[in-house]
């Protein structure tokens, strides 16, 4: 039977990161049977090089001796434990590393090397290891001179864990996300690593933009082939309240299953009630992300965690797989890949944001939305292909998508002008339009509104210019008021394409409100496409989200807003709910949480 797993990143609550220079193993029992009370079935440990390494990288003997007892406790309480060997940062601060005084990193690789190899020889069979995770962010002690140097020394360390133990999972123990540094994204380290290691604290004044960015960067890194372990995500309860702390964590919980992770790790176990130690004395709000405060008591994240724990310990995950993707977001090249005199890898976190805007949209118009990227050979499998507010392409994908739409995919491709570029070369065979800019222009600015498939949309005041275009076989399908075409609509052989010159996504990043507009837009997309989810949701906010097993559905409602909301779903079945909340043939579901239930196919 293979388990969700739930997890928290651990320091001891109150020797913290001093864990092996203070080691008290009372304290870490403590810790480690309220954990287990808890139906925590997972840590991420720390090793501190500082306390257990001398200057040729040899794991001392002291410190192998406290590993032992450590994971002898852990098995104790059938906690299974992800150990982290190289922590030059944690929390606000760069420790020693005393085979690296110069924290150059990347150009240590030997005595590196004799570091986990040490640990991994030792402790490669003990019961309570799951997994060897290589670093504690290590972009943020020192960024490397290029992407290869990096995926060098990665790639080495990875090798050297595989050639000693190739049973064991192993990560980069860094934010591997669309919101990463180009060498940490998923499509460049997948080979060399085990999982994708989303670490993930992000902050938007809309609720459900919020919440639904951490399960689109959950899809992104699946849809790269890797499993995804959410390896840190969590709040400072001395900035949040704790009521609100435990919603969004219950929340992320039951979306991160939903959403096929293998397990999520809260950041972190407990507060830390000594103020005097670093880094705390200067990042203050580090003493407060625990879900157990300070002096033991457990805060209400907890008891979500507990509740979420016991609900869904008898689930096989192995037994469900996410729902088929019927519809794909284009992720160009230059995301990810480095090309010469290519201007938009400077903007790479602005693009990540428009494609989080792109993945909330077609959520809220209950489309099952993926990601592909440019030399997938899958492109033509998605019903709905979206590019949203993309300023280019390799002339070659633009060949697979004419293709695409003429074997039946709808096509959306939303755009603006850059001067002395253009998007693709193919406006007119793919979408019916001919350029209309006089030479030399800017082309046109945006429009502050414009009149959509019969209704006003309002754009607002944003200074971008965009192409300008006349219909030759296309049709007019949003304009402005003088009636200049800027939406249009063109049948390809069996299938459609849609472009926009007005960047939808791009233009509500910064935007705290989601127009209702454009998810009418992305609703007609999803129509005449026909990729409308099997359970849709019906009001904003909430998400209806589910697993497939052989003779049921997983399904969770999700509700993303800081309001009550209580619904019905169309044509559903339930077999068995996990959380209690129907009532009355209603689902009632709190402000930010979720729902799960079994619902009969």
């Amino acid at each position: 039977m293979k388990r969700f797993l739930i997890g928290v990143n651990y320091w001891p609550r109150i020797s913290n990161i001093k864990m092996w220079s203070k080691f008290n193993l009372n304290e870490i029992e403590n810790d480690l049977k309220l954990m287990r009370d808890l139906g925590i079935n997972v840590i991420r440990a720390f090793i501190l090089d500082e306390d257990c390494s001398d200057e040729k990288g040899n794991f001392t003997e002291e410190c192998k001796q406290k590993l032992y007892k450590f994971l002898n406790i852990a098995e104790k309480y059938s906690i299974k434990v992800l150990l982290t060997f190289i922590v030059g940062h944690m929390s606000g601060k760069n420790w020693k590393i005393p085979w690296d005084k110069d924290n150059s990193i990347y150009d240590k690789i030997e005595p590196t090397r004799k570091f986990i190899t040490d640990i991994i020889k030792e402790f490669k069979d003990h019961r309570s290891v799951l997994g060897w995770i290589l670093t504690n962010e290590i972009s943020l002690v020192r960024l490397p001179q290029n992407e290869e140097i990096f995926l060098r020394w990665l790639k080495e360390l990875y090798k050297t864990v595989k050639e000693i133990d190739n049973t064991h999972v192993v990560s980069v123990g860094d934010n591997v996300s669309p919101f990463s540094h180009t060498f940490l994204k998923p499509e460049n380290v997948r080979g060399i690593v085990d999982y994708a290691s989303p670490h993930i604290y992000l902050y938007d004044q809309n609720p459900i933009r919020h919440s639904m960015q951490y399960f689109m960067i959950l899809e992104y890194n699946r849809s790269s082939g890797l499993p995804v372990i959410l390896e840190e995500f969590g709040f400072p309860t001395a900035v949040y309240s704790e009521e609100s702390h435990a919603r969004f964590i219950g929340l992320i919980l039951r979306g991160a299953l939903l959403y096929g992770a293998e397990g999520a790790l809260i950041w972190c176990f407990s507060d830390f009630p000594r103020e005097d130690d670093e880094p705390y004395m200067w990042e203050p709000h580090e003493l407060t992300f625990g879900i157990v405060r300070k002096d033991g008591t457990i805060k209400p994240a907890a008891e979500v965690v507990k509740d979420f724990s016991n609900k869904v310990k008898e689930i096989d995950v192995s037994k469900y797989r996410v729902a088929k993707r019927e519809a794909a977001i284009l992720i160009p090249a230059w995301f990810y890949k480095n090309f010469q005199f290519v201007n938009e890898q400077s903007r790479r976190l602005d693009f990540a944001k428009v494609l989080s805007q792109s993945f909330t949209l077609a959520r809220l118009s209950n489309i099952q939305v993926t990601f592909v990227r440019e030399e997938d050979s899958n492109i033509e499998n998605y019903k709905l292909i979206i590019i949203p507010s993309t300023t280019r392409l390799l002339t070659t994908t633009w060949r697979k998508l004419l293709r695409a739409v003429e074997n039946g995919s709808v096509l959306y491709f939303s755009t603006y002008s850059l001067t002395h570029l253009s998007a693709t070369h193919l406006w007119e065979e793919i979408f019916g339009v001919i350029p209309n800019s006089p030479a030399g222009s800017k082309g046109v600015r945006v429009p502050e509104k414009i009149r959509l498939l019969g209704e006003e949309v309002e754009i607002g005041k944003i200074d971008l210019y965009t192409y300008s275009f006349v219909e030759k076989d296309a049709k007019v399908i949003g304009e402005d008021s003088l009636g200049k075409g800027f939406v249009f609509i063109s049948n390809r052989g069996k299938g459609y394409s849609v472009l926009s010159t007005i960047p939808i996504e791009f233009t509500l990043t910064n935007n705290e409100n989601i127009n209702e507009s454009w998810i009418k837009f992305y609703n007609y997309l999803s129509k005449i496409s026909n990729t409308k989810q099997r359970y849709p949701s019906e009001k904003l906010g909430v998400e209806i989200q589910y697993l497939e097993g052989e003779d049921d559905y997983l399904l969770g409602v999700i509700n993303h807003s800081w309001e009550d909301a209580t619904m019905k779903i169309k044509d559903i079945i339930i077999k068995e709910e996990i959380d209690q909340c129907i009532k009355d043939d209603e689902i009632i579901v709190k402000a930010k949480s979720a729902c799960l239930m079994y619902v009969k196919k």
